[in-house]
């Protein structure tokens, strides 16, 4: 297995985490549900969910790619690690695209608002204080963390052949 593909693996996983820490504390919006609840909203909920998930996969990953002897340890090999880390990646990336259908529970009149909103550059009319490119940027994280998550993968299908290696 490329220790290094693995190793950039975890760490976009982390910074995926990173980026949704920031919208996190950033997005009144999300916080509040466009200002019909206070504090925290549904959604900023599923937001934390997808963060904490991203944590503990990153870590995961970056545990298995560096500690030889936590490889040794457990039942789960690199390769189920690097497998369950992208399968929870692009889970993501459907969730990210997918909370379009959820528009009417934010009050948008239609998914193509909501859209907007979610992935324009600049502030959507009306919003309370966001930073408008955040939500594209962590799909793009998330897009380029599934590639290298895909790379880890293929990297370590040579290394099935060797049970010392998986």
């Amino acid at each position: 297995m490329n220790e290094r593909t693995v190793r950039l693996f975890g760490l976009l996983l982390l910074l995926d985490f990173l980026l949704t820490l920031v919208m996190l504390a950033t997005d009144k919006n999300l916080q509040t549900g466009f200002g019909s609840q206070s504090p925290y909203y549904l959604h900023w909920y599923g937001a934390l969910g997808l963060g904490v998930l991203d944590l503990l996969a990153g870590l995961t990953v970056l545990g298995f790619s560096s500690m030889p002897a936590l490889r040794r340890m457990s039942i789960l090999g690199p390769r189920r690690v690097v497998i369950a880390a992208l399968a929870w990646t692009l889970l993501a990336i459907l969730a990210s695209v997918g909370i379009i259908a959820t528009y009417s529970q934010v009050g948008f009149s239609t998914p193509g608002q909501f859209a907007q909103y979610l992935f324009s550059v600049t502030a959507y009319p009306g919003a309370m204080a966001y930073i408008p490119w955040l939500y594209d940027l962590l799909l793009v994280a998330y897009l380029a963390t599934a590639a290298v998550g895909g790379l880890a993968l293929l990297s370590s299908g040579a290394a099935t052949a060797d049970p010392s290696r998986n």
